[in-house]
């Protein structure tokens, strides 16, 4: 893998391995989404639609929010860590206008972003970017020439990982979504990315913690308090019911 990895950088093509991933990224949300939003029964036109045009307006948003951070000196930012929690506020406003149902939205849009990662970060190996710290073993860094600890292949499977338990829920309850979805993947990928960032070799605000650590902390948060709201409504109108 690592000679590979020398290979690819000595021949000049990082950068559209980087870019190959990132593409492919957006091509397993497409097939992803049209495969469950079958299940939801959703039209697939209405899904490919809500893709092409709810991918692109977070990638921008994703941009952005980088460019607010630096001081609006630096345009870019690709990663999309800093837009798990934000991809509902832009996907259900397409989803209304197309009349698709909430609940079962929101459950397709939870598989988005972990589907994104869980390509397009592949990509950063090749690239040398989301490095880990120097270590005795793992992945050879094309930036820094020398072996970096493997944080990269272990965040993109660790988003695959949430990917396939959340597909087991979604079977065990025979894809009939409860709401849970989306806040549950915001906890389960919030924790498990603010545990990474500590592995990772990037700029540190204070205690060790980076920008993104705050993100996947925020999205954490956001997570379970978004638990603990539909949990305490649905109480609540379970006994006005009864």
């Amino acid at each position: 893998m690592n000679d590979l990895i020398r290979l690819i950088f000595s021949s000049g093509l990082s950068k559209a391995f980087y870019d190959t991933f990132f593409v492919l990224g957006f091509v397993s949300v497409l097939v992803g989404l049209l495969w469950y939003g079958k299940k939801l029964k959703f039209p697939p036109w209405k899904i490919a639609l809500t893709v092409c045009t709810v991918y692109p307006l977070v990638v921008l948003w994703m941009f952005i929010m980088f460019w607010m951070e630096s001081g609006f000196t630096t345009w870019g930012g690709n990663n999309i860590v800093r837009i798990f929690v934000y991809v509902p506020l832009i996907g259900l406003p397409v989803a209304k206008l197309l009349k698709l149902d909430t609940k079962k939205t929101l459950a397709l849009l939870s598989f988005a972003p972990l589907l994104v990662h869980g390509m397009s970060h592949f990509g950063c190996i090749f690239a040398g970017c989301c490095q880990g710290y120097p270590s005795s073993f793992g992945i050879y860094n094309p930036i820094f020439q020398d072996i970096r600890f493997p944080i990269q292949p272990i965040e993109a499977v660790t988003a695959v990982a949430i990917v396939v338990f959340l597909l087991w829920r979604a079977k065990k309850k025979q894809y009939e979504p409860d709401g849970y979805e989306y806040p549950l993947m915001l906890v389960l990928f919030g924790s498990t990315r603010f545990m990474f960032e500590f592995l990772r070799d990037n700029e540190k605000m204070f205690w060790g913690i980076s920008n993104l650590a705050i993100h996947a902390l925020f999205m954490f948060v956001v997570g379970l308090i978004w638990i603990f709201i539909y949990h305490k409504r649905r109480d609540a109108s379970k006994k006005t019911v009864t």
